[in-house]
């Protein structure tokens, strides 16, 4: 290897690193954004829930009129509908979400969960 070459490699290695460590404080700063999970029933907000605050497992339950129950999960910034009593458990299948506009409905009790917050409109794999 001569002089010149090893030049060119340690400035395309500082270039590399550089372009990646941007790249890393770029997607911390998006991915920073309010993800607020929203839970309604007809309509009427029961609870909201800051999903990047949300260090601890929490699980509740959420009861009917007729007496039908949601149980609600929220983990490791997802939140999902773990049981229902509902006949064909739809909600629970939905698995968790965690992203801005993403949403999970159990239609028999008319409880629906979505995520509140700026999606992430950088490039994706459908971009190009």
């Amino acid at each position: 290897m001569k002089k010149g070459d090893k030049i060119v490699g340690l400035i395309l290695l500082i270039t590399v690193l550089i372009t990646l460590s941007a790249a890393s404080i770029y997607k911390i700063v998006v991915k920073g954004s309010d993800n607020i999970a929203v839970i309604k029933r007809e309509g009427k907000v029961l609870k909201s829930i800051d999903l990047n605050r949300a260090e601890e497992p929490e699980e509740f339950t959420i009861k009917t009129d007729k007496g039908g129950f949601n149980t609600i999960l929220v983990k490791d910034k997802a939140i999902a509908i773990k049981d229902a009593d509902c006949p064909h458990k739809e909600c629970v299948k939905s698995g968790s979400i965690s992203e801005p506009g993403q949403i999970v409905v159990c239609l028999p009790y008319k409880l629906i969960i979505s995520i509140k917050g700026q999606p992430n409109k950088g490039i994706d794999g459908a971009t190009y």
